[in-house]
C-alpha cells in the first residue's frame, strides 16, 4: 500500500509538470503567432507585456524575457517620436538581464543585445556611435563564438550596413555578402523546439531581391551608357 501511494504521488507530480508545460507552450504559441503579424508600436508593446506576464508566470523558463525584449526592441525601431525610444530600450534590457541569469551564455541573448545597442544608436546616430556601434559589433561576435550556426547576427550586421550611407562605408554592396551568409544559415538552421527564434528569414530575403533588383538596374544603365552614341 505505501509503495502503491508514492507511486500515485510520483505520478500526480509528473501529470502536473507536464500539464504546466502544456499551458505554457499553449501560451507561447498562441503569443508568438500574434507577434508575426505585429506591425505598429502600440501591438509590440501590448505583446511585449503578454510575453513578460508568461516570464513571471514561469519564472524558470528564459524565453518570454527574451521575446519580451524583442517586442521592446520593435517598439523602439518603429515608434517615431525619439524621446521614447530610449525608454523601450531601458526595458529590453532588464529583460534581457532577467533571461540571461536563467540562460547564461546564449547566442540569441547576445545577438539581442546587439540589436538594442543599434536601437540606441539611430536615436542620434552621430553623438552615439562611437559607444553603440562598438557595443553591437562586440555583442554580435560574442553571439557568433557561442553559437556559429546562428544567421541572426550576420542578418542585422548586414542590415545596419544596408541602411548606411555608402560614404560612411554602408550601403548593398557592403551589405550583401553578410546577408548572403546569413541567408545560408537560415536554409541550415535547425530550431532545437518550436518556441525557439525563427526570426529574419523573410527580411534577409527582400533584402537581398532589392539589391538584386538594384544590380540589374545598375548593369542596364551601364550598357545603356556604353551603347550611347559619343557626344
Amino acid at each position: 500500500m505505501k509503495n502503491l501511494l508514492l507511486l500515485l504521488l510520483m505520478f500526480g507530480f509528473v501529470y502536473s509538470i507536464t500539464a504546466d508545460d502544456s499551458k505554457y507552450e499553449k501560451a507561447m504559441k498562441k503569443t508568438l503567432e500574434l507577434m508575426d503579424s505585429a506591425k505598429d508600436v502600440q501591438t509590440y508593446v501590448d505583446i511585449a507585456n503578454k510575453f513578460e506576464r508568461i516570464a513571471l508566470a514561469e519564472n524558470d523558463k528564459w524565453l518570454p524575457y527574451y521575446y519580451s525584449a524583442l517586442n521592446q526592441t520593435l517598439a523602439s525601431f518603429s515608434d517615431p517620436e525619439l524621446s521614447r525610444k530610449d525608454s523601450y530600450l531601458d526595458k529590453a534590457v532588464k529583460l534581457l538581464e532577467a533571461a540571461d541569469s536563467l540562460q547564461p551564455d546564449e547566442s540569441e541573448i547576445y545577438t539581442l543585445l546587439g540589436m538594442v545597442a543599434q536601437a540606441r544608436l539611430q536615436v542620434d546616430p552621430m553623438n552615439r556611435w562611437a559607444k553603440y556601434g562598438a557595443e553591437s559589433n562586440a555583442n554580435f561576435k560574442k553571439a557568433k563564438e557561442l553559437d556559429p550556426s546562428n544567421p541572426r547576427p550576420e542578418y542585422l550586421m548586414g542590415l545596419n550596413l544596408y541602411y548606411t550611407p555608402v560614404q560612411f562605408g554602408g550601403g548593398s554592396k557592403a551589405a550583401k555578402p553578410l546577408l548572403e551568409k546569413s541567408l545560408q544559415k537560415f536554409e541550415q538552421f535547425e530550431k532545437s523546439d518550436d518556441l525557439m527564434p525563427h526570426w529574419g528569414q523573410t527580411e534577409v530575403e527582400r533584402i537581398l531581391n532589392e539589391i538584386k533588383d538594384l544590380e540589374a538596374k545598375e548593369l542596364e544603365a551601364e550598357e545603356s551608357e556604353e551603347l550611347s552614341p559619343e557626344k
